[in-house]
């Protein structure tokens, strides 16, 4: 308590600096790539990918998404612990270091849609709003298609 009182009377003295106030800004991060796969209906969960590149000059923090069509967001990873691939949530977010970019993609650091509503279909697109550090926000519109790759089975029926 004492602490945070001289902190922030050294503050408002003027001599220890304020953060910087782009902190807040979203105009150095840009977001591209955004897609989801397709899910069976009735599915209650979906992964969301997407890349982000930080333009600017410090480190900023996805921290989170909301999205109407789902219940709720997370963000996720996966990592191998003996052979077995493991999913697990990353309640701090992701670092974005300055003048980098991340991938958010299969088999790594992924997004989880839970309880979509209706289930995610092929050619539409799913409105997200990704969550950064300093309240900063950016409006992506996630593709729903089929990524995985593997050609299209011709014999399934649609």
């Amino acid at each position: 308590m004492l602490l945070r009182a001289l902190a922030c009377s050294l503050l408002l003295a003027g001599l220890l600096p304020a953060a910087p106030a782009v902190a807040a800004d979203a105009s150095t991060l840009h977001v591209s790539g955004a897609w989801v796969r397709p899910m069976p209906p009735g599915a209650r969960v979906g992964g969301g990918y997407v890349e982000i590149h930080n333009a600017g000059e410090t480190t900023r923090r996805l921290l989170g998404a909301e999205s109407p069509r789902a219940s709720s967001m997370e963000i996720h990873t996966m990592t191998e612990v003996d052979g077995v691939m493991r999913m697990r949530r990353l309640p701090d977010g992701i670092e974005i270091p300055a003048g980098a970019k991340i991938s958010l993609k299969p088999g790594a650091e992924h997004l989880m849609f839970f309880n979509p509503e209706p289930a995610f279909a092929e050619g539409e697109t799913i409105p997200v709003t990704l969550r950064f550090d300093g309240d900063a926000s950016i409006q992506v519109e996630f593709e729903v298609a089929d990524r995985s790759g593997k050609p299209a089975d011709p014999h399934a029926h649609h």
